[in-house]
């Protein structure tokens, strides 16, 4: 198991503020590659917290806004997140040989190190583009995109430990990956924010709004003593109920872990076997990317029902919580003519204006960043901008609208967004901006992604018009009585 591909670097080294203090590199070798230390660990709580986005409708009746929604994240306290990316190595090796063993190795797509023909690390532009390539080789097809419905939060247990000694190559589980096994089903974890207020990190002002003493930069590595663990998140001390949960189902998993997209991938890896031959069956292409499942095939109408009927039997094989999420299966159908191809959607929410896939849209003849998407970047860019008004309101107390607006550096606004730093578009995803997520996707879809740039250019005019109405809404807030 010791190996330099499961080393860790600098890089890795992570600083967000946990229960426990940050350790050094040796440290984390010397911790990482001791199995027993590893079988013996005391594992801290995941904190949680949850990620929420508004859903978008390109037409909306008025009132009928569609609900936000929440994907609850759940993170490692560091010296458990280091012992998880280090054993996610060793099991990833090992289900990339499986995966080559049963000739799986272009089908689950989603959480893997696929190199393209430069030896770059493929992403889901290139994988997009690899699909809509495919439709215009098929021509008359049709594809056909499945949902599975709360996927991390229904794996089931039994089969978890099944695979992992499946990829092992044993009966039982070793000690530490045991450990290991358990720490990431029966987890258990803290409320993000019940722990912030026990700690004194969020207070309530004198208005009764609550607010965070210092800033999410400023909050200390290790946000309490083990002592204070103990006393006051653990509810060893009378006057502290614990803020401890705990997983006591016998499925799911918290996403947002070093390991469990990895579990996510191998969790189906039967069901990967099972699709790909009925896709050799009929002559067509099935992917998966974590839960997003495509599947296309020739357009022959009797044979859609049939591949949505496999599939939804299929995937309950392999666990009583999983299933397809009906509403959101999208089915459009492509065909050939004189001007290239055409399109018409055939069933779901999402397919009236062409088949959408990892975030783009295609309608045949050109590929466009899928609403939904430029939708949550104007929200981004909305949130900057009034966070920007709201800090000039307070730098100029008495100024007026124009020279608050005068003030903010809105080349510097901008570039969180629409800034390229480097001259070559880097394929470390990590390090791009939106315009360079774009600008890279229009030169990997080529001619066909010509109006994905436009799909942005007014986004200077967006952010400037967002912070002038946020300053005149401040300085209407200013004038109005407070009694």
């Amino acid at each position: 198991m010791n190996n330099n591909n499961l080393s860790f670097s600098k890089k890795d080294v992570k600083n967000y503020p946990h229960f426990d203090a940050p350790i050094s590199l040796n440290n984390i070798e010397a911790l990482v590659t001791d199995r027993r230390r590893v079988a013996e660990n005391s594992f801290y709580p995941f904190l949680l917290y949850y990620e929420t986005w508004q859903p978008y409708r390109t037409k909306i009746a008025e009132g009928d806004k569609p609900n936000k929604k929440t994907r609850p994240i759940r993170y490692a306290a560091r010296r458990d997140a280091y012992i998880l990316a280090y054993y996610r190595r060793e099991l990833s090796d090992r289900y990339e040989k499986k995966l080559e063993t049963m000739g799986l190795s272009d089908c689950p797509i989603a959480y893997r190190k696929i190199q393209n023909e430069w030896g770059q690390g493929k992403c889901n532009i290139d994988f997009a583009k690899e699909a809509f390539d495919a439709i215009d080789t098929m021509g008359n097809c049709v594809a056909i995109a499945l949902d599975i419905q709360s996927y991390f939060e229904s794996l089931d247990h039994r089969k978890i430990k099944s695979l992992w000694c499946e990829l092992l190559g044993v009966s039982s589980l070793p000690p530490d990956h045991y450990a290991i096994f358990k720490y990431i089903t029966k987890y258990h974890y803290c409320d993000q924010k019940e722990v912030y207020r026990r700690l004194g990190y969020i207070t309530k002002n004198e208005q009764g709004q609550e607010e965070y003493k210092v800033s999410y930069r400023d909050m200390p590595k290790q946000i309490c003593s083990p002592d204070d663990f103990r006393r006051k998140i653990c509810g060893r001390d009378s006057q502290y109920p614990s803020l401890i949960q705990k997983n006591w189902k016998n499925y799911g998993i918290p996403q947002g872990s070093p390991i469990s997209d990895l579990i996510a991938n191998f969790y189906l890896i039967h069901f990967d076997k099972a699709m790909s031959e009925l896709a050799n069956q009929v002559s067509g292409i099935y992917m998966r990317y974590s839960d997003d499942i495509l599947f296309l095939a020739p357009n022959e109408p009797d044979k859609i029902e049939e591949i949505l009927d496999f599939t939804r039997k299929e995937i309950t094989k392999h666990g009583d919580q999983l299933k397809i999420k009906d509403k959101k299966t999208c089915v459009v159908e492509f065909k050939q003519c004189s001007t290239g191809l055409t399109y018409k959607h055939k069933k779901g929410p999402h397919g009236a204006r062409g088949f959408e896939y990892l975030g783009f849209r295609y309608d045949g003849k050109n590929v466009y960043i899928r609403e939904a998407t430029i939708s949550r970047l104007y929200r981004k860019v909305s949130i900057a901008a009034k966070r920007e008004a709201k800090r000039q309101l307070v730098l100029q107390p008495t100024a007026d609208p124009k020279t608050i607006l005068g003030k903010i550096d809105f080349h510097l606004l901008y570039e969180r967004f629409t800034k390229v730093r480097r001259t070559k578009l880097t394929s470390d995803y990590r390090t791009w901006t939106f315009y360079t997520y774009a600008k890279r996707a229009r030169s990997i879809f080529g001619q066909k992604g010509k109006r994905i740039i436009p799909q942005i250019s007014n986004m200077k005019k967006i952010m400037h018009d967002r912070t002038e109405r946020a300053i005149n809404k401040g300085l209407q807030k200013r004038k109005e009585p407070t009694g």
